[in-house]
């Protein structure tokens, strides 16, 4: 089980840094896409922040509802606290052809022991239309 976790957070995290390369922003961005980055924030909802107890390392669920018109792929970037609110490690949770009015709950696996308590905090999110 705890190589499967592994490989799907590795995975998962290979897809996000694939995805954030696709999209080099250099600040010729719309205010439209600027907007929609924002609204995003409104789809997704954190609903549980934990330390896994079989990797020791941070996890979290995510409710991802389409709140838009058209079919969306989702893919939200956690970022995992310690105690003292210091990044300890991020984990990605991602949903795929979303359809409109439809919810998903999604995980995202940190890959670092925080040595204690862990706070969760959707660090980013980038919604964009199925193909």
């Amino acid at each position: 089980m705890r190589t499967r976790a592994i490989a799907t957070a590795l995975l998962v995290a290979a897809l996000a840094l694939a995805a954030a390369g696709c999209d080099q922003d250099d600040g010729s961005r719309t205010a439209g896409a600027e907007d929609t980055g924002r609204a995003a924030f409104g789809d997704v909802e954190l609903t549980s922040c934990q330390v896994d107890d079989e990797l020791s390392w941070p996890s979290a669920t995510v409710r991802i509802t389409n709140h838009t018109a058209t079919t969306s792929n989702y893919v939200v970037q956690i970022a995992f606290e310690d105690g003292a609110g210091r990044q300890v490690t991020e984990g990605v949770a991602a949903a795929s052809a979303l359809p409109p009015g439809q919810d998903a709950l999604e995980h995202a696996q940190g890959t670092a022991d925080p040595h204690g308590p862990v706070s969760c905090r959707i660090a980013d999110i980038a919604r964009y239309a199925s193909p």
